[in-house]
C-alpha cells in the first residue's frame, strides 16, 4: 500500500510539472527580480519568448494579473514556425492560470490597452535595440504606478545600457535607478 502511495505521488507530481518551461537556472536574475515584486503585483513582461522567465519567476511570486506580451515573430534563425510553436507552447504552460492573460501583439500597439498607474511593474526583455528599448520604456513608463517598477533584463547589452541611461535622463526628476544585478535594471517610478 505505501509503495502504491509513493508511487501515485510521483506520477501525479511528474504530470503536475511535466507541462511546464525548463528552468534556465539564472538564480541570481530571478532573486533580484523577485526582491522588487511581491504577490498581488499586477504585472506585464515584455518580451515572453518561450515563457521560461514568467512562468518559473514572475508567476511563482502570486500576481493578481500577469500579462504577457510578444509579437512571436520570425526573427533571426527563429522561423515564424518555430515562433507559433513557442507561441502555442506558451498558452499550454498558462492555460490552467486565470490570473495570466497573454497578448500577441507589439508591446507599442497594446500599451493604450491599459490604464495610467495601472501596473506595479513591467519588466521588459523584448528587442534589443536601442530604439525598441526607448519605445518600451516610454510607452510603459505612465503604465506604472508611483513607487512602481520597470525592470530590465540584459542591461550590459549594447542597445539596452544606452537606452536606459537616456531614458534616466530624460525622467531624472520622475524616477530613480536601482543599483543593477545579474544582468537585470530597475527603474522606480517617484512620481
Amino acid at each position: 500500500m505505501k509503495r502504491m502511495l509513493v508511487f501515485l505521488l510521483m506520477i501525479t507530481s511528474f504530470f503536475s510539472f511535466a507541462d511546464a518551461p525548463p528552468k534556465d537556472k539564472r538564480f541570481k536574475r530571478d532573486s533580484y527580480v523577485q526582491a522588487l515584486i511581491k504577490p498581488g503585483d499586477i504585472g506585464a513582461e515584455i518580451g515572453v519568448f518561450g515563457g521560461v522567465f514568467a512562468y518559473h519567476v514572475l508567476l511563482q511570486r502570486d500576481p493578481a494579473k500577469l500579462y504577457l506580451i510578444d509579437p512571436w515573430i520570425a526573427y533571426k534563425s527563429n522561423t515564424q514556425e518555430k515562433m507559433d510553436e513557442r507561441f502555442s507552447n506558451v498558452c499550454r504552460y498558462f492555460e490552467p492560470y486565470e490570473n495570466v492573460e497573454i497578448i500577441r501583439s507589439r508591446s507599442e500597439d497594446v500599451a493604450h490597452m491599459f490604464p495610467d498607474e495601472y501596473f506595479d511593474y513591467v519588466y521588459i526583455d523584448g528587442e534589443h535595440s536601442y530604439d525598441a528599448v526607448t519605445r518600451d520604456l516610454t510607452h510603459y513608463f505612465s503604465k506604472v504606478k508611483v513607487n512602481g517598477y520597470l525592470i530590465g533584463d540584459d542591461y550590459g547589452w549594447t542597445g539596452i545600457k544606452p537606452a536606459v541611461q537616456d531614458f534616466l535622463s530624460k525622467h531624472k526628476k520622475e524616477c530613480i535607478f536601482l543599483s543593477p544585478g545579474a544582468g537585470q535594471y530597475a527603474i522606480q517610478k517617484i512620481k
